[in-house]
């Protein structure tokens, strides 16, 4: 961490570099697997004054690939393999009750770059080979706290996904564009809990949109609204909990001969908790939401387990720390079937509607095991699983699935000029904003926006340039501005 002083401003930027070595497996459209070896390394930095703060983040790696297969019919596996993140934003105070904020985030990867934390990835089954994708969100947002047991939030929000490059030229270029709106209130029924009323509406337009069953893109445009009821409630000074119901009213598939409008329920049930050394957040979620920038909207059941944790007591190994995050999701959405040209005499007509199916579940961990101050080893292992299923099956076969594991391990280094800051925080006290947000906040129908600029990630909640060593409480309403789910 380098401080620098500016006029009235508390101000500090942190860098962090490590080298890596990786192991790739089983991934059925790059051969047999690969090896890895490059450098990781991230930055931020932030600037608070007395009304105002500006935050930046950016992450990224490269790694060499090295295939190795023991057959000679092994598809050639990428030469390199990168991964990027960039996120920031600003805000102000408009007033003792308004505030004005606007963030950003970027993401970058090529398929072996994407990792399970990867919250801005787009997984698509349907692809071969590798592909440099790419996701950019951002939009403004105004908070209002007209009273001490209620606040009001209005936000709007641009999205784009897509590719720079991919094996198949097809797969390159914009996918979808994503527009969206959204109101909430909350209000504080009593100590423990908290009430909020919220609504949303979005509109996204696919560029490569899968229609039928014999895997045809196209455009597509789909308008969507959800309103949404959320209670917290405060079980523990540790533990919290969200329960969320509402509606979905959207535009009907293209495919569909129907014009009726889809109207499908949205629930959502979370849990955090938070305790020394350990962290946990639990959610499930049901909805009509996007499947994916390339596949379209469907209905979705989603289950995520985020976690971390010191296991062993003390300073010398403070930065010992687990992480790890599981994710799993399956969905599905009516598309076009291509009926034969022919029939026999006879025969009844075939259905005109086929059916597809996804499946995703995602696992990582990585661990972290200090040499001395400022040193640590790092180690971490990373399985991705994706499928797709047609019905009635396109003529050329089944899609299948595809499994993906990447084992890793590297040294990183932390220089400062502060001791403290070259040592992990303790789960408890090190809460992540936008991890938190996606219990409090989050609906299943939106994406992960940055975490709020110009605060510390180690700050539970304190004003801006105020940093607290003291674990954050679990009380829902005192997050900051929402961030919904990942998209894949």
């Amino acid at each position: 961490m380098f401080s620098f002083v500016l006029p009235m401003w508390d101000s500090d930027v942190t860098a962090q570099a490590a080298v890596e070595q990786s192991v790739a497996s089983n991934v059925a459209d790059m051969g047999t697997g690969a090896l890895m070896a490059g450098v990781a390394g991230s930055v931020e930095g932030a600037l608070r004054g007395a009304t105002s703060r500006y935050g930046f983040g950016l992450d990224g790696s490269y790694e060499r690939v090295f295939q190795v297969s023991l057959g000679s019919a092994a598809r050639p596996a990428p030469s390199d393999s990168v991964s990027a993140r960039l996120g920031g934003g600003a805000g102000w105070a408009l007033s003792p009750a308004a505030d004005l904020s606007m963030s950003a985030a970027g993401y970058l990867a090529t398929r072996l770059g994407v990792r399970a934390a990867d919250a801005l990835a787009a997984r698509d089954p349907f692809l071969s080979g590798d592909r440099l994708q790419y996701t950019l969100s951002g939009g403004p947002a105004l908070s209002v706290t007209p009273s001490r047991r209620s606040a009001v939030r209005l936000g709007a929000g641009y999205e784009q996904a897509g590719a720079l490059s991919a094996s198949d030229p097809a797969a390159v270029g914009v996918d979808a564009h994503t527009g969206r709106a959204e109101v909430s209130t909350s209000i504080d029924l009593g100590a423990l809990d908290t009430l909020t009323p919220e609504l949303r509406y979005e509109v996204t337009q696919y560029h490569h949109a899968l229609l039928d069953t014999e895997l045809t893109r196209g455009a597509a445009r789909v308008h969507a609204g959800a309103a949404l009821l959320s209670e917290s409630h405060e079980l523990t000074r540790n533990a919290s909990t969200r329960v969320s119901g509402g509606v979905t009213v959207a535009s009907p598939p293209p495919v569909l001969s129907s014009r009726d409008a889809v109207i499908a329920p949205t629930a959502r049930a979370g849990l955090t908790y938070v305790a020394e050394r350990y962290r946990l957040t639990a959610e499930y979620s049901y909805a009509y939401t996007s499947l994916g920038p390339r596949i379209g909207f469907g209905h979705e059941h989603e289950a995520s387990l985020e976690a971390s944790f010191r296991p062993v007591r003390g300073g010398a190994t403070r930065d010992l720390v687990v992480i790890g995050v599981a994710r799993f999701s399956s969905g599905s959405a009516p598309v076009a079937a291509n009926p034969p040209l022919h029939l026999a005499p006879g025969a009844p007509a075939p259905s005109t509607e086929g059916s597809l199916s996804t499946l995703t579940a995602l696992a990582g961990a990585e661990i972290a095991y200090p040499l001395a101050r400022g040193v640590a080893l790092r180690g971490g292992v990373d399985l991705e699983y994706v499928r797709a299923t047609l019905d009635p099956a396109p003529r050329a076969g089944e899609i299948g699935g595809s499994l993906r594991s990447i084992v890793s391990a590297g040294i990183s280094g932390t220089l400062s000029t502060d001791r403290h800051r070259t040592l992990r925080r303790d789960p408890d006290g090190a809460w992540d904003d936008e991890r938190r947000n996606v219990m409090i906040h989050g609906m299943p129908s939106g994406r992960w926006q940055p975490p709020e600029p110009g605060r510390d990630r180690d700050d539970p909640g304190g004003a801006p340039g105020e940093p607290s060593d003291a674990p954050p409480p679990a009380r829902s309403e005192q997050a900051s501005a929402p961030a919904p789910r990942a998209a894949r």
